[in-house]
């Protein structure tokens, strides 16, 4: 079951990352406050 669970952890962060960059560009100053680098 550990390999299932790690597809699943995979696929779950993937997803997360796709949803945040895929966000409208209203809430782009939430995104960057971590850091101005992603500006572009």
């Amino acid at each position: 079951m550990k390999i299932a669970l790690i597809i699943a952890v995979y696929v779950f962060a993937t997803l997360s990352l796709i949803f945040v960059f895929e966000k409208p560009k209203r809430n782009r100053k939430k995104i960057t406050g971590r850091g101005g680098d992603f500006e572009s």
